[in-house]
């Protein structure tokens, strides 16, 4: 009852009277597996209607990522505010499956703001579809939505590892999303060569047919939109990960991936193969 209550007020608080009539959406959770959620902003406060649904989210330090379980039960709704004012509301549904345990919250998805300003500031700071080549450089929109994704990324279970060793080099990659209108891929990079290794270039193709035939094999590079935490070196014995994010794509029937690791300076390179 004191969730209702709170809900309730909370809903009242928002001013967006016009996007507040729409249907909302459904998110399916259960109990032996984690719905993480990831809002484009820090999550101010987070509150379920039924206590068969666990809402948590770090408190102390804030994230933009929210974990949803699920017990068997009556539906409920989830209500999320983040740090810029947007208000998020949801339908939450116990499901005994989950297909795709992660949700990307698109700012488009909220129901309103709490305050009537928040919604110019907002759109101001939204994504842009200018290209960003280096997170550590440059400061811009379109850094503020991929650098969020990124982060949460790297905080979720690893899903792959698909693995080439290569001059006491093993590049990996660990994760694969596809996302809105991006793919971001997680990558591992470990020295154990006894030199340091500087990081030159890393490319990514779209591979297909045999490479002995040079007719029928060929090679489209994706060219990345952004890259993060991407190391200058790597010393012997560290490890080093990194999320590249590329525009949408798909594999077709006989298409693969591959991915060139060169060092600068050197001929040092590690080819990785994988679909």
């Amino acid at each position: 009852m004191k969730n209702a209550i709170i809900i309730l007020g909370m809903l009242l608080a928002v001013t967006s009277q016009a996007a507040n009539n729409k249907a909302l959406d459904t998110i399916y959770a259960n109990d032996h597996m984690n719905m993480a959620l990831f809002f484009p902003s820090n999550i101010k406060q987070g509150i379920v209607g039924n206590n068969n649904f666990v809402f948590t989210y770090n408190r102390e330090k804030g994230q933009t990522l929210g974990l949803l379980k699920a017990f068997p039960g009556k539906d409920s709704n989830l209500l999320v505010i983040t740090d810029d004012g947007s208000v998020y509301s949801y339908m939450v549904r116990y499901a005994k499956k989950l297909e795709y345990p992660n949700k990307f919250i698109a700012l488009q998805e909220r129901i309103g703001t709490e305050k009537r300003d928040v919604g110019e500031k907002v759109s101001q700071t939204g994504p842009s579809k200018e290209r960003v080549w280096d997170s550590l450089i440059k400061h811009t929109k379109a850094e503020r939505k991929f650098q969020k994704s990124c982060e949460a990324l790297l905080q979720l279970p690893e899903r792959r590892n698909v693995r080439k060793k290569s001059q006491g080099l093993s590049l990996a990659v660990k994760n694969l999303y596809p996302v809105e209108d991006e793919v971001y891929v997680q990558f591992e990079l470990e020295n154990s060569s006894g030199v340091k290794f500087d990081f030159g270039n890393l490319e990514l193709f779209k591979a297909s047919g045999r490479k002995g035939r040079r007719a029928s094999y060929q090679e489209l590079e994706l060219l990345p939109l952004y890259r993060y935490a991407s190391p200058n070196s790597v010393m012997h014995g560290q490890k080093a990960r990194f999320v590249y994010v590329y525009p949408k794509f798909h594999l077709d029937k006989g298409e693969r991936l591959k991915v060139n690791l060169s060092e600068a300076g050197t001929s040092r390179l590690v080819v990785l193969t994988f679909k």
